[in-house]
């Protein structure tokens, strides 16, 4: 699939991006837990117009993607920028992730280098509302104790709980 970068270029070595649309929480009803993700993306190279450019094809590319139940909160912080979303499975995630692959390529061509990316996942009860603090304790707990029920990756996913309430 190709990238949904939208770049326009102000001249040859400068490219601002399209305004970035605010957040959706829409989430459709599921039942039983879903997956929330933590996801900060850091320009290495200090790009902030390239950064902000790959975090707009990211949102588009989400909203249109069906197992994206909605983005519940954003931050920026210079050069890094914080999504929390919630999907409906980590199979959906994966191939969202596959899919912006071409979006991460454009950043590289267009920054010389591909941003940090940090990921946090963990399994939240589809009726319980997931917080910007609850990413932060989430995130800060996988970086002291790895992966585990209480936050994973994708590289080390958790199986969703029986029972949603459980961590």
């Amino acid at each position: 699939m190709p990238s949904l970068i939208p770049l326009q270029r102000t001249s040859a070595r400068h490219a601002v991006p399209a305004a970035v649309p605010a957040p959706w929480s829409a989430p459709a009803p599921v039942p039983g837990a879903v997956l929330a993700e933590a996801r900060t993306l850091t320009a290495p190279d200090g790009d902030h117009c390239a950064l902000f450019s790959l975090v707009l094809a990211m949102r588009r590319r989400a909203e249109d993607h069906s197992g994206h139940l909605g983005e519940v909160h954003f931050s920026e912080e210079g050069d890094r920028v914080r999504l929390v979303s919630r999907w409906r499975s980590a199979e959906e995630l994966r191939a969202f992730v596959e899919q912006a692959h071409d979006d991460l390529l454009d950043y590289r061509a267009a920054s010389g280098a591909f941003p940090r990316v940090e990921r946090v996942l963990w399994w939240s009860p589809a009726d319980q509302e997931v917080t910007a603090a609850e990413a932060d304790r989430r995130t800060e707990h996988l970086r002291a104790h790895g992966p585990g029920p209480h936050a994973f990756t994708l590289a080390a996913p958790v199986p969703r709980p029986a029972d949603p309430r459980m961590p």
